[in-house]
């Protein structure tokens, strides 16, 4: 699990207590989701298959937007339907910055402006790892499910 300031256990608190999701920008921001069990199953085969001095990076094949996995926390936590999580969520242009218009996210999620130092994405080639016999054993909509509930339980 994730510390409790970083976006999903963040979120699922916020949408818990009846707070908007503060997203950064048009959350457009993408990044590699990975369940814990199969990261912790990746140093498994690291450990005891790699060889020593080499890198290995470990990463799933779910890379999502922020504005994706908001989106599939308010449906997956009953805020929004499974139509509203679809619909595509558009982009205004301005000399003030692009604003989301946010339809029927607008009472659970507050755009806040982006973060100077925010990566739009980080690219993880996984390849040697997959050589070595690891595969991702956890599917996203299994593995979010799980964090909420864990994170539901213990928050």
């Amino acid at each position: 699990h994730q510390y409790p300031e970083k976006l999903i256990p963040k979120f699922v608190n916020q949408i818990r207590l009846g707070r908007k999701c503060t997203l950064h920008g048009t959350g457009h921001n993408t990044r590699n989701f990975l369940f814990v069990t199969d990261v912790a199953s990746a140093f498994d085969v690291i450990l005891h298959k790699a060889s020593v001095g080499h890198v290995y990076n470990i990463g799933g094949t779910h890379e999502l937007s922020n504005l994706r996995v908001t989106k599939t926390l308010l449906r997956m936590m009953g805020k929004i339907t499974e139509e509203e999580a679809a619909e595509e969520t558009v982009v205004e242009e301005s000399e003030e910055g692009d604003r989301l218009v946010l339809g029927p996210l607008e009472p659970f999620v507050e755009q806040v402006p982006d973060r100077a130092f925010n990566d739009l994405r980080y690219t993880i080639d996984s390849s040697k790892l997959l050589e070595l016999g690891w595969s991702e054993q956890v599917h996203w909509d299994e593995g979010i499910q799980r964090t909420i509930d864990w994170f539901t339980e213990h928050s």
